[in-house]
């Protein structure tokens, strides 16, 4: 990044938004980008600011939104909404009474705050020499007070705090993680250490309920090939949803995305089987797969471990209808749930790299909760491409958009031409939306 180009946008946001804002992981703009958590009521005022700037959104995991100015990526801001703010960091009203005004006019975290939440991420598997350094640069922020801030951490989690003080002796060049002992050692003395085990063990963060519940929240869940508009039509919800003060988040999932312990379970079944690849498999530029259930490759796969591929497709739908569940989750939670992607997607996507696996395909089915609108955003494959150019190649667009026609005559969903302009796109995903209560479904 440009650090005087990241200053004049948070300059700005300052004067535009600044009271929604805070600087979780400190002022230091050298980085890839910039941390900021944004307060329930905030995001649409900040992703105007952010827009007014010149930078792009780009959905990332619940709740998170990465805002870049293109082509150069010379601005970068990563932007957490406080409903996805993670349980096993400090409590964010307890990070916001503690910050204090910085360089932009912006709250910025207090070093103790920041030593807890590194500490955290180092017991979620984060890189020890990595998290080490953070915090001894927000000890270093500290200045003389140092010692006094790493007491302060132990008194607030005693368990993180003694990590902190690990890391601020030095013990960290020659390890790629933090010491299992130390790890088991912080999951028994403490609460937020456990829920950030649990978040490294599920490959998910523990996040927490929205401060303020809405009364009637909603799941409205967008499918679609690659270049169909899912990203723009759900900033675009999440924009309506705020602009009414009503807290929102948008939840991005892809198959095998969120696998936890299952890839290094993968990696270990595969060296046992002396295989240089993943089942996984990529469709190739004439489209044709060849993973499992498609000629040679599924002969191949018969002969080495043919049942154990099939344990394993299972495996990864089983992890997305938990990703899924954690989206219902959310939204019985109190908060309106935009999911860029669905189970469409994720039945497309299945078939695309593991061939056809039907009881995969009826646990995703019956795993998925309901949303309260379903759309398929429809886009012909050669307009995807000129929008994506370079992202699929056409004939595996083609062998998309035949998967999605095929699926949606009985997926109960409602079909948008997404080869129109984006705003008369995004008009007719918004006349969608239920107003009455009794059109809702339960929460999952």
């Amino acid at each position: 990044m440009d650090p005087a180009a990241v200053e004049q946008v948070l300059l700005a946001v300052a004067r535009d938004a600044g009271q929604h804002v805070l600087l979780w992981r400190g002022e230091d703009l050298s980085g890839n980008d910039v941390d900021v958590v944004v307060t329930p009521d905030g995001g649409a005022p900040v992703a105007r600011a952010l827009r007014e700037a010149g930078l792009v959104p780009a959905p990332q995991e619940p709740g998170r939104v990465l805002w870049r100015r293109l082509p150069d990526l010379d601005v970068v801001v990563d932007v957490l909404a406080a409903h996805a703010w993670p349980a096993q960091y400090p409590p964010l009203g307890d990070v916001r009474r503690r910050a204090s005004r910085g360089r932009a006019g912006l709250l910025v975290a207090a070093p103790v705050d920041r030593v807890l939440v590194h500490a955290a991420e180092a017991v979620a598997g984060r890189a020890w020499p990595r998290t080490a350094a953070r915090v001894v640069a927000a000890l270093a922020d500290a200045g003389p007070g140092a010692r006094e801030v790493l007491a302060q951490a132990e008194r607030l989690d005693p368990a993180l705090g003694r990590i902190a003080r690990r890391a601020w002796a030095g013990s960290a060049a020659s390890q790629e993680h933090l010491p299992a002992r130390e790890v088991a050692r912080a999951v028994v003395r403490s609460p937020r250490a456990r829920r950030a085990l649990r978040a490294r063990l599920l490959g998910e963060p523990v996040t927490r309920p929205a401060a303020t519940p809405v009364e009637h929240p909603r799941m409205v869940a967008l499918s679609g090939m690659d270049g169909a508009g899912k990203s723009t039509a759900s900033l675009a919800l999440l924009d309506h949803f705020e602009r009414h003060d009503e807290a929102a988040l948008l939840h991005w999932t892809r198959v095998g995305a969120d696998l936890g312990l299952l890839v290094h379970v993968g990696r270990l079944a595969r060296r046992l089987l002396r295989r240089d690849r993943s089942v996984s498999t990529v469709p190739d530029e004439s489209g044709e797969t060849a993973g499992p259930g498609s000629g040679a490759a599924a002969q191949l796969s018969r002969r080495r471990g043919g049942p154990l591929d099939g344990v394993w497709v299972l495996a990864v739908a089983l992890s997305s209808v938990r990703a899924a569940r954690h989206a219902g989750w959310l939204r019985g939670s109190g908060v309106h749930v935009v999911c860029d992607r669905w189970l469409l997607d994720a039945i497309v996507d299945l078939r695309l790299r593991y061939g056809r696996h039907r009881v995969a395909e009826w646990l995703l089915r019956r795993g998925f909760p309901r949303p309260d609108v379903a759309v398929l955003l429809r886009v012909e494959p050669a307009a995807a491409a000129a929008r994506k150019p370079g992202d699929q190649p056409l004939a595996v667009l083609e062998q998309m958009a035949r998967l999605y026609d095929d699926l949606a005559s009985d997926a109960g969903v409602l079909v948008v031409d997404a080869g129109r302009a984006g705003s008369d796109v995004v008009a007719e995903v918004l006349r969608t939306q239920p107003t009455r209560p009794e059109s809702l479904a339960d929460p999952a």
